[in-house]
């Protein structure tokens, strides 16, 4: 589980500072979380859950947030991921964009619960949901590339030997 946390922990990494320091600005996806999500579709139930903790807490440092708010989300992604893994196919891109979708709204519910019940911010306008939808819909968006990305990663831990025999077969629906 070494190899495959550091292999992935290291794509977050470059994802979150391509993300806070070179989109910010213009562009805002979240890519962060489309990883957490795909991570979380794997048979390795710890590698997610360590990857989801490693990142939220990465994200809390950075934001200007309650300290926890972006790791409870990201452990409502790896719970959704779970979830969505025994009951869909996912090698079909329709169902990849879906089931990303659901799992990145259930996160957005999160976010604007916990930012509510601790007065954070205002409660939710008409704008904000606007802004934040089409950030989810164009982060849902990018789900099949994400799951090459995964994919191919795996395919690199295999080929060096670093992946156990038990996650040969990645992202099937467990019965």
């Amino acid at each position: 589980m070494i190899a495959p946390f550091i292999l992935f922990s290291l794509v977050g990494l470059g994802f979150f500072y391509l993300q806070n320091l070179v989109f910010f600005p213009h562009v805002r996806l979240d890519l962060l979380d489309l990883l957490i999500f795909f991570v979380g579709l794997r048979p390795s139930l710890s590698l997610s859950l360590s990857l989801a903790l490693m990142l939220g807490l990465l994200q809390d440092s950075y934001a200007a947030t309650p300290l926890g708010l972006h790791l409870g989300a990201s452990l409502v992604l790896v719970a959704s991921a779970r979830f969505f893994r025994r009951r869909l196919v996912l090698q079909r891109i329709g169902s990849q964009v879906l089931a990303t979708l659901g799992a990145l709204i259930l996160q957005e519910v999160w976010f604007q619960v916990i930012i509510v019940v601790l007065r954070f911010q205002s409660p939710l306008t008409r704008d904000l949901i606007t802004y934040r939808g089409l950030e989810i819909l164009a982060t849902a968006a990018l789900a099949p590339l994400m799951y090459q990305l995964v994919r191919g990663l795996e395919r690199l831990l295999r080929l060096l030997g670093w992946l156990p025999l038990r996650d040969l077969t990645p992202f099937k629906p467990s019965a």
